[in-house]
């Protein structure tokens, strides 16, 4: 079977080139997820300082507690992979540097060998006695040639040692870079750790804590159940209405385009033509709108500036009360006091709601999505106006505990949607 040398040797180094690249990117993600956890564990640091202004544990300093507590989690293991990544290279490195070095002793040697074998015969050698003591012309012109070609080969051979030291030395300072870096990391994993053992024990006396106020607590639950079923029931009431709205448009659209209605025959009944089941998606502005709200599922913008998501979409298992499970229909926020709510995409505000104990909520219509955004005071945007994404459609509400919080919910239709997965990471 014939191999072609030059090919297989291209395919490995195109190998070698795709994993190196793999490694710098894997590193470049590594950092990247590390500088955005600090910043979240610095900003929840912040919302923490805001509402322990007030002395009256809340179960929502609770969560934002928790919350920091899993982005130092997060970090720590971030950190991990960050070492290994680190140890792989230093492996890498050192064998490397135990080839080159290898190589070097070689081309030393060989070197050294010609140099002495250079001396032993340097009388031999000596150019003028060595080409004229020549029997004839063409013999003087091969000693020649030879002194040069051999003159050649030292020049060249003192080149690769050179060169081959140089990239020793960038290796070894690599090498040296590395074990500086790792050392930096174990450090701060050392530091994140005994952070978190400190943050953890703030936890357990906070639990604690709020478990001497248990009636309290099961009050406030059954007071944000009643809010999010009231807010809920006035979504799907905007939403029979647009779904009405679409069924009265598209029925006017099917009598324009049919004004003539043909006499039945004699002998039959006279068949109504009823239009179909409609949900959203009916004219074709709505199929647009529904379309370039789902090409940007995972890229749409938060609809604040900063903060952190407390509480995720689903069922979750109570922080403190015992086998009690909650479902949260979208994403809570917490933000820095002063924090706007912004419009995640263009769309038409379907509705400007009043929901007792959770402010105004404010409903924003993208095709046959909506978008929902609670808690909210002095809003800016009223129904039936168009807005832009990023547009601001309020401000978050501020509670008595000092905690600014705002609420994102996503509803295809009559479904409900995880907006994590919608908004950017």
């Amino acid at each position: 079977m014939n191999v072609n040398i030059k090919q297989v040797v291209a395919v490995c180094f195109g190998l070698l080139l795709c994993f190196g690249m793999y490694g710098q990117d894997n590193k470049k993600e590594l950092e990247i997820k590390k500088k955005q956890l600090q910043k979240e564990i610095e900003l929840t640091n912040k919302l923490i300082q805001e509402t322990k202004k007030n002395k009256n544990l809340t179960l929502a300093q609770l969560r934002v507690l928790n919350k920091k507590i899993d982005d130092r989690k997060k970090l720590i293991n971030t950190l991990l992979s960050e070492v290994t990544y680190l140890n792989r290279e230093i492996q890498s490195r050192n064998k490397n540097i135990n080839t080159k070095q290898a190589q070097l002793n070689k081309l030393k040697a060989d070197y050294a060998r010609v140099i002495y074998k250079s001396y032993i015969n340097r009388n031999r050698y000596n150019t003028f006695y060595y080409v004229f003591s020549a029997d004839n012309i063409t013999q003087a012109y091969r000693r020649l040639n030879y002194l040069q070609a051999h003159n050649n080969y030292r020049r060249k051979q003192a080149s690769e040692i050179k060169q081959s030291q140089k990239e020793l030395s960038l290796q070894l300072s690599e090498l040296q870079n590395d074990i500086v870096e790792k050392r930096q990391v174990l450090n701060t994993e050392e530091q994140q750790k005994q952070a978190l053992a400190i943050e953890k024990t703030e936890q357990e006396q906070a639990v604690n804590q709020l478990k001497k106020k248990e009636k309290e607590l099961v009050k406030d639950l059954e007071k944000k159940k009643s809010t999010a079923k009231k807010l809920e029931n006035e979504i799907r009431r905007v939403i029979e209405r647009e779904i009405k709205k679409e069924r009265e448009r598209a029925l006017a659209a099917e009598k324009a385009k049919k004004p003539n209605v043909s006499k039945p025959k004699t002998g039959t009944k006279p068949t109504e033509n009823k239009p179909a089941e409609l949900a959203f998606a009916v004219s074709p502005e709505t199929k647009l709108n529904s379309s370039k709200f789902e090409q940007n599922k995972g890229r749409l913008p938060w609809p604040i500036e900063k903060g952190v998501i407390t509480e995720e979409y689903g069922q979750h298992k109570h922080p403190v009360l015992a086998n009690v499970y909650t479902f949260n229909n979208g994403v809570d926020f917490a933000a820095p006091k002063g924090t706007t709510m912004k419009a995640i995409f263009d769309g038409e505000v379907s509705g400007v709601i009043n929901i007792p104990g959770n402010n105004t909520a404010v409903i924003v219509r993208h095709g046959e999505y909506l978008s929902v955004y609670s808690n909210i005071t002095d809003v800016q945007v009223k129904s039936g106006q168009k807005i832009k994404t990023g547009e601001v459609i309020g401000l978050l509400s501020d509670d008595d505990n000092g905690k600014t919080a705002g609420h994102l919910e996503i509803w295809n239709g009559k479904n409900k949607m995880d907006p994590a997965v919608w908004i950017a990471r």
